[in-house]
């Protein structure tokens, strides 16, 4: 564990020395990001999903929303053995340390019908889940875009890594899962890793079929009209499962 410690310092030092105080300065705007995720567990490993984020500028009203669907597979068992329920699972099991995804996004602005912004992305991701001592879990991961941007299609790849950890804290039937993460974000337009984001949140859960997430992300980005974003995050997530994910 000692390699992958100094690693996760060295990589969280590199994020935040991109982050300078002439940039702190530069335009910035504060945004509301409700968003509803549906999932459905098809069996112990399959998952399917639908998620619809909105994105709202507090200051100019301005909106964008999008529509993600995707499927997940689950496997592994890690070394270390951890119960738990995560940010996108419906109740606590044993954590499978593998999972790929691949999914669809199309997204659009809502206030002048895609004129100023519309995307089509098809993505594919890969997680690795380490549990480590104190039953935090540590997952890291790999995904890549494809992406067509704009009324003329103009076609794009972005390569994205995320570190995060979270821990579960249970009250009776209640579930808190408290989580950070960090990300960086390459864009083939660019040629050179122009985003940044940190999310710091929490999970909550009090039923089988619900759960309330909240977080507030900080986002940098060099090549962006608007280099900082502040925004709150509001998700309710809704599960659902056949007979045969139970067993």
């Amino acid at each position: 564990m000692y390699w992958q410690q100094r690693f996760q310092l060295i990589f969280l030092l590199i994020l935040f020395g991109t982050i300078s105080t002439k940039s702190l300065a530069q335009d910035s705007s504060k945004e509301f990001w409700p968003e509803l995720d549906v999932w459905y567990k098809l069996t112990p490993s399959w998952r399917a999903s639908v998620l619809i984020p909105i994105s709202r500028n507090i200051e100019t009203n301005y909106r964008e929303g999008s529509f993600v669907c995707q499927m997940d597979y689950s496997w592994g068992k890690p070394k270390r053995i951890i119960f738990m329920r995560m940010l996108n699972d419906e109740e606590a099991e044993r954590i499978k340390n593998k999972m790929i995804r691949g999914g669809y996004l199309t997204g659009v602005s809502l206030d002048d019908k895609g004129q100023t912004y519309s995307e089509n992305t098809v993505f594919t991701e890969f997680h690795y889940r380490i549990p480590v001592k104190g039953s935090f879990l540590i997952t890291h991961r790999l995904r890549a875009d494809l992406r067509w941007l704009g009324s003329e299609n103009e076609f794009s790849q972005r390569y994205r890594y995320r570190f995060m950890i979270e821990k579960e804290f249970r009250a009776k039937k209640i579930s808190f899962v408290p989580y950070f993460n960090a990300e960086t974000f390459y864009d083939s337009r660019f040629n050179t890793i122009n985003r940044f984001r940190g999310i710091a949140g929490t999970s909550v859960s009090w039923s089988k079929h619900f759960a309330i997430e909240g977080n507030f992300t900080y986002q940098y980005d060099s090549k962006s009209s608007v280099t900082n974003i502040y925004a709150t995050n509001l998700i309710l997530h809704i599960y659902f499962e056949t007979k045969a994910a139970s067993k």
